[in-house]
């Protein structure tokens, strides 16, 4: 049985809610309404999450992505005691890391907020300080796999070695991968592809899961 050296968290409904990474930015850069309708279109099947992503993109022209960091705090809703959780793992040697599909602007502020020792995803170009409307590099599904591999692969840590904390369905493959997966907050289907499973609004409600032998 060996020990658990890394969790990797998603971000949308898992640590913050209601306010999705890509949907913030866009609300800072007035085009809430916009957003809404690009999510309306996704929700009934007229677009996937991808192409709702790269339209989503092209509302934050213009922004300055120093603003995420001035205003996250204010319109976020996150998960209470994150940065508690966060300390509570750091104190039993576990690293702890944010994976999105969302911006990887909006990872970073959340990395810097709450002390995670990495971030990962989709790269929104920024050009002498503001967005340009265009991803340079999408992080999916798949590609969540491929950052976490890439983590591990930096800090000598094995998937055994590895737990996934996510609620959506681009979380499942990284939920195969890693040694233990909690879903939170999720649908059926998610929890049926993870180890356990929890409903809360207390980020520290999963230390149980994670920090317990296998």
């Amino acid at each position: 049985m060996e020990s658990l050296k890394l969790v990797c968290f998603d971000l949308d409904d898992t640590l913050i809610r209601e306010i999705h990474s890509v949907m913030l930015p866009c609300i800072l850069n007035g085009k809430e309404k916009e957003h809404s309708i690009i999510q309306s279109q996704e929700d009934i099947g007229l677009i996937d999450y991808i192409s709702a992503d790269y339209l989503r993109a092209k509302l934050l022209l213009g922004l300055e992505e120093c603003k995420i960091a001035q205003s996250f705090l204010e319109i976020a809703k996150p998960l209470k005691n994150i940065k508690n959780v966060v300390e509570a793992l750091h104190k039993n040697n576990i690293k702890c890391i944010v994976i999105t599909v969302g911006p990887k602007q909006v990872a970073k502020v959340v990395s810097d907020i709450w002390g995670f020792d990495d971030y990962y995803g989709s790269d929104y170009e920024v050009v002498e300080g503001k967005f340009t409307g265009k991803i340079l590099n999408y992080v999916g599904a798949e590609q969540k796999i491929e950052c976490l591999q890439d983590f591990c692969k930096n800090n000598h840590i094995k998937p055994t070695e590895c737990a996934a904390v996510g609620d959506g369905s681009t979380d499942i493959p990284i939920f195969k991968y890693c040694g233990k997966s909690i879903a939170i907050n999720s649908s059926p289907k998610v929890q049926e592809n993870a180890l356990y499973s929890i409903d809360t609004d207390d980020l520290t409600d999963i230390l149980k899961y994670i920090l317990s032998a296998y």
